[in-house]
Order: C-alpha cells, then sequence, then structure tokens
C-alpha cells in the first residue's frame, strides 16, 4: 500500500458522521427516563428514543477518537510530528479559544429556559451544572499536549532505560491493540471506566487508549485490511452483546439510570457497554473503507460540514427541544422535528457563512480541489 497517495474517503465520512450524530444524541435526552435531575425533560418519555440513544452513544465517541488517532498516525508519517502540533494548535486551540466563551454564555440563558416552569429567565444565571460541551476537543489538547513531553524523551540515547522502555510500549500495544478482536482492551477500558459507568467524559485516560487503539491500527495495515474484508462480522458480533446490555438493563433498574442498584451492576453493564462499541466500531471502520472508496461531493460536503456542526448545534438543539416540552405531541414527533431543525439550520448556516470563508478553512483547511495526500 503506498500510504503517501491514499485517501481514506471512508475514514472521513465517518468521522463526519459521528461528529453529526451529535444532534440525534442531544436531542433525544429529554425524553430518556431518569434523567430529570441533568437534563430538561418531557413528561413524556420513550423506550425507542432511549434505544436509539443507548446504541449510538455505546460506540459514537470511542469510534471518534479511534479513527482521530489512525488520522493523528497517518499526518505524523506523511508530514511530521512539528506538523502534526502546528495543525492541533489551529484546528482545536484555536476553535477551543473562540467558542468556549460562547458556550459558555448561550448554554446557562438556554437551560435556564428549558427547566423554568413558565419560560422565564432570570437576570442572573449560573454555569454550575451545564453540559461540558467540546470537551472531546480538551482531550485531544491534552494528547498534544502530552505528545510534547513524551516525543522529546523518546528520541533521547538514554540506553538500557530507552532500550526497556520502547520494548514495554512495544509488549503494550501487541497485547492490547493489535488482536483481531481487541478482548483485553476491552476489559482494560472497562476497569477504567466502570465506576462512571462507560462514560469518557471526565476519562482522558480511557480516550487515550481508544485513540492509541487508532494509532496503532494505522501502523498495523495487515489488521486494517481485516476490518474491511470481515466488517460484517464485527457487526454482528456487536448486536447480541449489545442486546444483552439492553435485557439487563431493562430487567435490573428498567432503563432508568438514576436506579440506586445501577452500582452493584457498574461492572458487568459497563462491560456490555464497552464490548459493542469496540466492535461496532471496527465493524464500520472496515465498512466505510471497503465501500466508500472513491470521491463524492455529497459525502465530503457532510463530512466537512460536521466539525461546525458539532461547534455550534448543541444550543440550537436545546432551545428547539425545550421549546417543544410545552406542547403534548408524541415525544418521537417531537425528536424528529428538533432533529430536522436542527440539522437544517447547522447545515444551512455552514453552506452560507462558514464553508466559503476564513472559519471553513480554519476548520477544514482547503477543501478543493480534491487532494491526493
Amino acid at each position: 500500500m503506498q500510504t503517501d497517495v491514499v485517501r481514506y474517503h471512508g475514514l472521513d465520512a465517518l468521522r463526519g458522521f459521528a461528529m453529526l450524530l451529535g444532534i440525534v444524541i442531544h436531542a433525544a435526552l429529554p425524553y430518556m427516563p431518569g434523567l430529570e435531575w441533568f437534563w430538561p425533560s418531557d413528561k413524556d418519555s420513550s423506550n425507542v428514543i432511549w434505544f436509539l440513544q443507548v446504541f449510538i452513544h455505546s460506540w459514537r465517541m470511542p469510534l471518534f477518537f479511534i479513527v482521530s488517532g489512525f488520522f493523528t498516525h497517518l499526518v505524523i508519517s506523511r508530514k511530521s510530528w512539528k506538523h502534526w502540533w502546528a495543525n492541533r494548535a489551529l484546528r482545536i486551540a484555536l476553535p477551543l479559544v473562540i467558542f468556549t466563551p460562547l458556550m459558555a454564555l448561550a448554554l446557562p440563558w438556554i437551560f435556564a429556559f428549558g427547566f423554568s416552569k413558565d419560560g422565564t429567565v432570570n437576570l442572573f444565571y449560573s454555569n454550575d451544572g451545564q453540559p461540558w460541551h467540546l470537551w472531546f476537543l480538551w482531550h485531544l489538547l491534552i494528547f498534544t499536549a502530552a505528545s510534547f513531553i513524551f516525543v522529546p524523551i523518546s528520541r533521547l540515547k538514554l540506553g538500557f532505560i530507552s532500550s526497556a522502555a520502547s520494548k514495554s510500549a512495544d509488549l503494550f500495544s501487541s497485547v492490547f491493540f493489535r488482536s483481531n478482536v481487541p478482548i483485553l482492551f476491552i476489559t482494560l477500558v472497562t476497569f477504567m471506566t466502570a465506576n462512571t459507568g462507560a462514560e469518557l467524559i471526565i476519562n482522558p485516560i480511557a480516550t487515550a487508549l481508544y485513540f492509541g487503539l487508532g494509532f496503532s491500527l494505522y501502523g498495523n495495515q495487515k489488521l486494517f485490511q481485516k476490518l474491511k474484508n470481515n466488517w460484517k462480522y464485527y457487526i454482528l458480533i456487536s448486536i447480541p452483546v449489545f442486546v444483552g446490555l439492553i435485557v439487563v438493563t431493562k430487567l435490573t433498574f428498567g432503563w432508568d439510570w438514576s436506579d440506586p442498584r445501577w452500582e452493584l451492576w457498574e461492572f458487568p453493564i459497563t462491560l456490555l457497554k464497552i464490548a459493542p462499541g469496540v466492535l461496532f466500531s471496527f465493524g464500520l471502520i472496515g465498512l466505510a473503507e471497503s465501500k466508500l472508496t472513491s470521491p463524492n461531493n455529497i459525502i465530503r460536503f457532510i463530512s466537512d460540514s460536521a466539525y461546525w456542526v458539532y461547534l455550534v448545534h448543541l444550543p440550537i438543539v436545546c432551545f428547539i427541544t425545550f421549546y417543544m416540552l410545552r406542547f403534548t405531541w408524541p415525544a418521537e414527533i417531537k425528536f424528529i422535528i428538533a432533529i430536522t431543525l436542527a440539522a437544517a439550520i447547522c447545515l444551512v448556516t455552514y453552506k452560507l457563512f462558514v464553508r466559503s470563508t476564513f472559519i471553513g478553512l480554519l476548520l477544514n483547511g482547503k477543501t478543493y480541489p480534491w487532494r491526493k495526500t
């Protein structure tokens, strides 16, 4: 494989797809039982929406970090560490500086509106308890900062110490990252996240493991080819595991994550969340790269828009879903309306105000012409 001329169109699309699904994830939260303490909730809940949200949530962020690690290794291999550091400063650090204050100003007012009974908002409202939007960018920035330390150290000539560290790293990678079915990796992440129910938002060590899995995958083209050849089997294996998660959670605490019995079941349920997430991610990576092998203008537009959509979608989808709390329509109808309206607003604003401007250049680089590298 001539990696200097290959463009991974499938992974481009898959990364964008995973980011766009943030609209679906957040549009679902008002209709899920047990989240009233955290998210303004509708009086009508929906098991269908619950199932869809839990399914997407089980693999979406693991997939994103795996693909991000893959592309990181690709950029470093084709360019250099210095190029990647500069890229991260431009594409992650600068958007964080711009959008974090905007989200910090907008979200408290929108959540105050959502939690209020009559639609009024107090003049002063605290940021306490608001969702940690843009958190995965902070994790990527942590990985970038850590590389400033580890990369120079790895290049030092320290004799036995350097050799031992290198062999230990290779052993760790072989054991946890390079197997066709990464059972040990799944077990390790389960231990790392059991106390938070597989949630990654406050656990950059766990997200670093997914990132490392993707980083290793780029360097293991034999395994990457197996994913392309056998993607359907990874997806088929993940399905009964995920069904097991649904059955266990339904039988134990009725799909209500606020149930105190959660603590008794945290390890097996976390395992049942981690395993299908990893396997389904492998299957989606293989599917995307085996089927999406050529440029497509529509897919490229969606992929390019995804970063902008991720940055701005949360206040939009939250306001829409919170506004509809006053209506007695079926939850599923309101869910579909919220997704449709939020996606339309995000995509239209990207097309009109972002793609051909310096903001689009900041977020995505040059989008035309098609690049070979």
